[in-house]
């Protein structure tokens, strides 16, 4: 399977012509724009906004002229209104942002800042967490409330305080591999970065979870250096990299299912290129303007780049050497969890970390096949489910009876419809039946 040089580092990618912003970038609320047809705008200079606590701030990545806001395709092939910058090649910052008066100066001012200070500021510079459908950073890190249960009884929030952070230094989904091109990367802005995440959140244990069979000295280096632990994951049995089964294997902890997360039992778990991000905004009180995107599969040079965030991905396709002659798929994220989009002008965002590439011949097709009942489904489930069963009950609309049988505890790994010998659309019909039984459940 073509994938980017293990060890190469990005390479930057001229900015385009014109850029495509969306207002939403994540998964949550959807921004306002702030900008009109015509408007000069400066680079960082904040074009969609939103009260909205789910909702990141947009910043402008070029300057230049706002051409037109639109409604296009986001990576998850929703339609969002989008701001359209022509680039005037200036790269000029906003005024504010020149010579920012809010940048830190050393590591050590971490220690000094208030939590809350440095959340604002993370807040403010409108970070994702880097993953498909990630949430706004600021969300992500807010201390989790006691379970709704409680809540309900008392009336009283409780706050469940986070002790653990994991930084994630393995990609999730190969070939697709932006954090394998970083992990060179263990300057000045990673430790402000770990150690940012780590005030913010209360971490008082820090554990870098670096790929195994891969040169990673530099970052055991800084961890040695910082105090922190290291844990060396194996990615020779997919999906290795999946928070819930991570957390379990690093701390022992149980992520209660189906609506758990990391952060309800104390820990909250970071890619490695979302700590880059925050050290980043830290050190220099500027936001992101780039993206690190890795591009896989069939393309001429598999490679990874600094995109400008709002490049169209077709241009990114482009820069790797073309896509295959017989059209295939495109699928942001990677091969088995990732989202195939429909659009080559969907834009790279904050959530976006990579493409992989299919020509025609080698896209799987799905038939509508019986299940045969061969168990290889079962064999393979990470989460100990009986895909099979619960693929016939979605397929004929029996939701809340799969629901019975874990249909929730599903993580959509992909792993049941890869081995089925049916080729029957296992993922499909698990996702559509958890959406179902979540809009029944919402009616109630």
């Amino acid at each position: 399977m073509p994938r980017p040089p293990a060890a190469a580092p990005p390479q930057p990618l001229p900015a385009p012509a014109k850029v495509y912003l969306p207002m939403r970038q994540h998964q949550g609320a959807v921004a306002q724009p702030k900008v009109e047809p015509g408007d000069k705008v400066t680079m960082g200079q904040v074009i969609g906004a939103s009260d909205d606590f789910e909702a990141a701030n947009v910043q402008a990545t070029v300057s230049g002229t706002v051409e037109a806001i639109i409604e296009m395709p986001d990576p998850s092939g929703g339609m969002v209104p989008t701001v359209v910058i022509a680039n005037d090649g200036a790269d000029a910052w906003s005024e504010e942002l020149a010579s920012p008066e809010n940048a830190l100066a050393s590591l050590e001012e971490v220690g000094l800042t208030r939590p809350s200070r440095l959340l604002k500021r993370v807040r403010e510079a409108g970070l994702v967490r880097s993953q498909v459908q990630g949430r706004p950073l600021h969300v992500d890190l807010s201390p989790p409330m006691a379970p709704q249960s409680y809540l309900y009884m008392t009336g009283i929030p409780v706050v469940r305080p986070i002790d653990t952070l994991i930084v994630k230094a393995v990609d999730p989904d190969p070939p697709v591999c932006p954090n394998a091109s970083l992990l060179g990367e263990a300057g000045d802005t990673l430790a402000v970065g770990v150690a940012a995440l780590a005030r913010i959140s209360g971490a008082k244990r820090v554990i870098l979870a670096l790929p195994s069979g891969v040169d990673a000295s530099a970052l055991s280096a800084l961890a040695k250096q910082r105090e922190w632990e290291t844990a060396s994951v194996s990615q020779t049995k997919y999906p290795f990299a999946n928070d819930h089964l991570m957390v379990l294997s690093l701390t022992g902890r149980e992520v209660p299912t189906p609506y758990g997360e990391p952060r309800d039992v104390g820990v909250t778990v970071q890619p490695l290129s979302t700590a880059l991000d925050v050290g980043s905004v830290l050190l220099s009180g500027r936001p992101v303007m780039e993206r690190v995107f890795s591009v896989a599969g069939e393309v001429k040079n598999p490679g990874v780049f600094k995109v400008r965030l709002g490049t169209p991905i077709g241009e990114v396709l482009q820069a790797a050497g073309g896509g295959p002659s017989q059209a295939g798929k495109v699928v942001v994220g990677g091969p088995m969890m990732g989202l195939a989009i429909y659009d080559l002008g969907t834009p790279v965002t904050r959530e976006t970390q990579g493409v992989f590439v299919q020509s025609g011949p080698k896209v799987r097709h799905y038939a509508d096949h019986p299940c045969i009942h061969c168990g290889r489904c079962v064999a393979v489930c990470p989460v100990n489910l009986i895909p099979s069963e619960l693929g016939k009950l979605c397929e004929f609309r029996m939701y809340e009876e799969a629901a019975e049988q874990n249909l929730m505890n599903c993580i959509e790994c992909g792993c049941c419809a890869y081995v089925c010998p049916a080729q029957r659309p296992m993922v499909h019909f698990l996702r559509h039946g958890k959406t179902e039984v979540m809009a029944g459940r919402m009616e109630q």
